[in-house]
C-alpha cells in the first residue's frame, strides 16, 4: 500500500532526516508522499557554498537554522508559512511528471488562476510560488519541493542576502528569482489547507494510502548527520573571497579562504607607499570561524590603527618594515 506521511516537528534537521529514511524504507513499487513544515531555516542544495547562498552570521542572530539537502538545486527558505512536499517512488512504477502535475494542479484549485510549470518551478503571474529538486538513491527516487503560503519575506531576504564583497567558487550560485505567497492570490489560506489538498489528490490519484503522523518524540532517521557543521559547511566548495576596507594609509584589500567554518588562509594587499608586514595579522586571522561582521570590524580596526601610527617608509610599529 502507498504511504502518506505528516511529520509532527519543525526542527529541519529531524525533517530531513525522515525524508532520507523514507525513501530508504520505501518498498518495491511503492509510492509515498511525506509532507513537513519547518521552522526558519535556510536549506542549501548539495553542491552548493554556504556563503555565497546566505548570509551565518544574520542567520545565527535570528534563529534561523542553516542546513543541507541531498538534492541539488538552489538555496531556499523556510518557515511555519512554508509547506513542504516529497513524492517517492520507484521510476517505471510511477514517473515524475505525474507528481508534478500532481502538485501543480493543487496548487492551481487552491489559487483560482493558473499556475505555469517552468523548469523546477511553478509560477503565478510570472511569480515564483514552488520550487522542485529530486535524487535517485538505490534505484528509488524522491521529487521534494516547496509552497509559499504565509512565509516571513522579509526573514527570506536577510536570510538569502550575502555581502557585496566578491566572491568566487565552483559551488553553483542560486539565481535569485521573485517569489510570491499563495495567500497573496488567497487571503486567509492555511498551510493546513494546502497540505490537505495535496493529501487528497494523492490518495485520489494513487489509491488508498497507509497514513503516519510522527509526533516530535518518535521522529525516526539519524538527525545528528544533518546538524552536523562538517556536512553543512565543510560540503560547500571552498570560497575564495575578498574584503576592502580604507583608511588614511591606503585602501586595503583582504583576500582569504574559506574552508568549512573556518578562514583557512589570509593575505592583506594595499596601495600604502609605506612598506608593510602584516603577517601577524594574516596568521591571526587563519583558523578563525568565519563571520562577515565580526571579519569586517577586525579589519577596519587593523588598518585604522595603521594609519594611526602613521605611514612613513620604514616605520616598524603596526606591521610596518624598514
Amino acid at each position: 500500500m502507498n504511504r502518506l506521511v505528516i511529520s509532527g516537528t519543525g526542527q529541519v534537521y529531524k525533517n530531513l532526516a525522515l525524508e532520507e529514511a523514507l525513501l530508504r524504507e520505501l518498498e518495491e513499487g511503492q509510492c509515498g508522499l511525506y509532507l513537513w513544515v519547518n521552522d526558519p531555516s535556510v536549506i542549501l542544495g548539495n553542491n552548493q557554498c554556504a556563503y555565497l547562498e546566505c548570509n551565518p552570521g544574520i542567520c545565527r542572530s535570528r534563529g534561523i537554522a542553516v542546513a543541507r539537502r541531498r538534492s541539488g538545486g538552489g538555496a531556499v527558505y523556510h518557515d511555519r508559512g512554508n509547506l513542504n512536499f516529497t513524492f517517492f517512488y520507484w521510476p517505471g512504477r510511477a514517473e515524475e511528471e505525474e507528481f508534478r502535475e500532481l502538485a501543480r494542479s493543487a496548487i492551481e484549485e487552491l489559487a483560482g488562476r493558473p499556475v505555469i510549470s517552468s523548469g523546477n518551478d511553478f509560477l503565478i503571474e510570472g511569480k515564483k510560488i514552488s520550487g522542485m529538486a529530486g535524487y535517485e538513491e538505490g534505484g528509488r527516487r524522491l521529487l521534494h519541493g516547496t509552497v509559499l503560503v504565509d512565509a516571513d519575506m522579509e526573514a527570506m531576504s536577510q536570510a538569502l542576502t550575502v555581502s557585496a564583497g566578491k566572491l568566487r567558487s565552483n559551488g553553483v550560485d542560486s539565481v535569485r528569482k521573485r517569489v510570491v505567497n499563495l495567500n497573496e492570490f488567497v487571503p486567509g489560506i492555511s498551510v493546513n489547507q494546502v497540505l490537505e489538498k495535496l493529501a487528497k489528490r494523492f490518495s485520489g490519484a494513487l489509491g488508498p494510502v497507509e497514513t503516519t503522523e510522527f509526533g516530535e518524540a518518535d521522529m525516526p532517521g539519524d538527525s545528528s548527520a544533518y546538524a552536523a557543521a562538517d556536512w553543512i559547511y565543510g560540503e560547500s566548495p571552498d570560497c575564495e573571497m575578498e574584503m576592502e576596507a580604507a583608511s588614511g594609509a591606503g585602501i586595503y584589500q583582504l583576500v582569504f579562504r574559506v574552508e568549512g567554518e573556518c578562514i583557512s588562509e589570509a593575505r592583506l594587499y594595499s596601495d600604502a607607499e609605506a612598506r608593510e608586514d602584516h603577517s601577524n595579522f594574516e596568521r591571526e586571522l587563519a583558523g578563525a570561524v568565519y563571520e562577515e561582521t565580526q571579519l569586517r570590524e577586525r579589519l577596519e580596526r587593523y588598518v585604522n590603527a595603521l594609519a594611526a601610527e602613521g605611514s612613513e617608509p620604514g616605520n616598524p610599529p603596526g606591521g610596518r618594515s624598514a
